[in-house]
């Protein structure tokens, strides 16, 4: 029986377009990796010659940068996000980009013509357009959202032919990281425009798992691709990641792949899988749905804390740095175990949806000034929040503290004015009195509100202040005028109540969501958990937490009548269970019903069920 790898292979010699379909834990990437040397080790030499190159689509920076190391940046490859792809095939086609453009944003003004105005380019002739890898639209000036980039793309691949066929002679090979997550625009025209326009001249490879998709803009699936016959399919049952039982649970909950360990890994554990279903919960009666999920809820963390008590009991570590992983469905209850419950609240009531963005993945302006963010173009932490000058003192890294001053601080840039000498060090009295402050700030952080601390950093400017910043305070300090617009007012009225919320709150919260971002505590939500792998997972699901998107209940009683929230509820919980490298325990603080419970015993057997029912 031939290997995946095999298979691909000689795919790749036949230039046939090809899926590998791979289970966690299955080693996709280092397929992935053995095919582009295959490749190289075949063709390197006739690419070299023609000036062309293979391209390897990732999903995120974190997959492109652990790929570009392993191939040890090879010239020969280029290694690039999917936007940061079709961006820059696309870029220099302004004249047809232009155009398009300006049929999206017509499209866009007949759904909300109070946001959008047809004939952009008649009130912009010198209209360029633009993409900067940000978030932030604005088709008046040609700006692009990561969304427009997407829909564009396939677009100008549909259209103009003549950019495929270019394109082809660029990269005879074009593969993709983690099909699943890919959007169907971006499939469509690679499929359909770029392979169909080069049938016999390119290769389109898709690596991926349509089980681990769990981003809502994926594709999922590309079954009726290869149902088509327009890729073939390669299956990949190997799992190096996880123990017997586990694997065998993961084969119960999908149909596509069967996996199995195999014989040549190293250190074959057993493991074991439980289930817990918590039933010890007063019958609703004529109580709200709200009100009776409130009334329970005490109930409910008495049956967490006592399930995480025997588990610790038994050799389970959940402490700092812990081998170790507590997965929950939903972010609002890891913001609660984690200590900044009501921040995520005052959130979640700004941003909705966008909640965990603006707050965990810190994309907000007061998020920033706190605790830092992340530089998405290398995936690389900017150490320039409140937080991490705190961490520093904490550790007495001197060095790094006068860095942080001198990068940072708004001194740096009085100092730059000539009007500002605060953190220069001629003497140990300037010592002092930096430590001295810090000492201060150290205090605060531990017992004053968020005002408190946020007026302390700028009295002793210790962070400067950005524009951003200034400006969002100074508009809800003036409040509207006669002429600003109802939507802006409502903005503006939302953005006060939200200012106001944050700074009322302890500041020991931010510093909590800090922990979080740095991996400092046992908790994770299981959207962020794929590719991660822990010796030991408790998998928390709740279907109280997060209702019109998961639905455990109705996934295991196979009752559910939405499609996507089923395909959601799948994947979410094969992604949670395949983390596990030894044992797996799933607790339903939810209570499953009879139908429900006859699918998790056929899945973990009965000796492996237990039930919460006692008080």
């Amino acid at each position: 029986m031939s290997s995946a790898f095999e298979n691909i292979q000689a795919f790749l010699d036949s230039k046939k377009s090809f899926l590998l379909e791979a289970g966690a834990g299955s080693g996709k990437t280092y397929t992935l990796i053995q095919s582009i040397n295959d490749i190289l080790e075949k063709r390197g030499a006739q690419m070299r010659f023609l000036h062309q190159k293979i391209v390897c689509i990732t999903y995120t920076n974190v997959a492109k940068n652990e790929i570009i190391e392993r191939l040890e940046n090879n010239e020969l490859v280029m290694v690039l996000t999917i936007h940061e792809f079709l961006w820059a095939e696309i870029k220099n086609y302004q004249k047809q980009l232009i155009a398009e453009l300006c049929l999206l944003n017509d499209e866009m003004a007949g759904e909300k013509p109070e946001k959008y105005e047809t004939g952009l380019l008649t009130r912009n002739p010198a209209l360029i357009v633009s993409y900067d890898d940000s978030s932030f639209r604005d088709f008046e000036n040609g700006q692009l959202h990561h969304d427009d980039v997407i829909v564009l793309g396939r677009r100008m691949f549909e259209k103009h032919p003549l950019l495929s066929r270019i394109l082809a002679e660029k990269f005879p090979v074009l593969l993709v990281d983690e099909y699943q997550d890919t959007s169907e625009d971006t499939v469509v025209a690679f499929i359909d425009h770029l392979l169909a326009q080069n049938i016999g001249n390119f290769i389109l490879g898709f690596y991926g798992d349509s089980h681990q998709k769990i981003y809502e803009t994926g594709i999922g699936s590309l079954d009726s691709f290869v149902a088509s016959d327009k890729l073939a399919m390669v299956t990949k049952g190997e799992n190096y990641r996880s123990s017997v039982a586990v694997v065998a649970l993961l084969n119960a909950v999908r149909s596509n792949i069967v996996q199995y360990v195999p014989e040549d890994k190293k250190d074959i554990v057993q493991g074991s899988v439980k289930f817990i279903n918590c039933t010890n919960y007063p019958e609703r009666g004529r109580t709200g749905v709200r009100e009776y999920e409130n009334q329970i809820m005490p109930q409910k963390n008495v049956n967490y804390d006592n399930v995480v008590k025997s588990l610790v009991a038994n050799g389970w570590n959940f402490d700092e740095g812990s081998p170790d992983r507590i997965l929950i469905i939903a972010n609002s209850r890891v913001a609660q175990r984690s200590g900044f419950g009501e921040l995520y609240r005052i959130y979640s009531n700004r941003y909705s949806d966008g909640a965990t963005e603006a707050l965990m993945k810190r994309e907000n302006i007061f998020t920033k000034f706190f605790l830092g963010s992340m530089d998405k173009k290398i995936s690389k932490e900017r150490k320039s929040g409140i937080e991490h000058l705190l961490m520093y003192w904490r550790k007495r890294d001197y060095g790094s503290i006068m860095h942080f001053l001198n990068s940072y601080s708004r001194s740096r840039w009085e100092i730059e004015q000539g009007t500002s000498e605060y953190f220069f060090l001629r003497d140990h009295r300037d010592k002092a009195r930096i430590a001295d402050t810090l000492k201060q700030l150290e205090e605060l952080a531990r017992t004053a509100s968020t005002k408190e601390v946020f007026g302390f950093c700028i009295e002793n400017k210790l962070v400067f202040l950005p524009d951003a910043i200034n400006r969002f305070i100074r508009r809800i300090s003036e409040g509207p005028s006669e002429e600003t617009a109802v939507e802006d007012i409502e903005r503006i009225q939302r953005d006060k109540a939200f200012y106001e919320g944050i700074m009322a709150l302890p500041y020991a919260q931010y510093a909590n969501v800090f922990k979080h971002t740095q991996d400092q505590t046992v908790f994770s939500t299981k959207h962020g958990t794929k590719g991660d792998e822990f010796r030991n997972v408790l998998v928390v699901i709740d279907d109280t937490s997060w209702k019109q998107m998961y639905n455990f209940g109705n996934y295991f009683a196979g009752s559910d009548t939405s499609e996507a929230r089923l395909s959601r509820t799948k994947n979410l919980f094969y992604v949670s269970c395949s983390r596990a490298r030894e044992n797996l325990v799933v607790l339903a603080l939810s209570t499953m019903d009879d139908t429900a419970m006859a699918t998790v015993n056929s899945w973990f057997k009965p000796e492996n069920v237990s039930i919460i029912n006692n008080i």
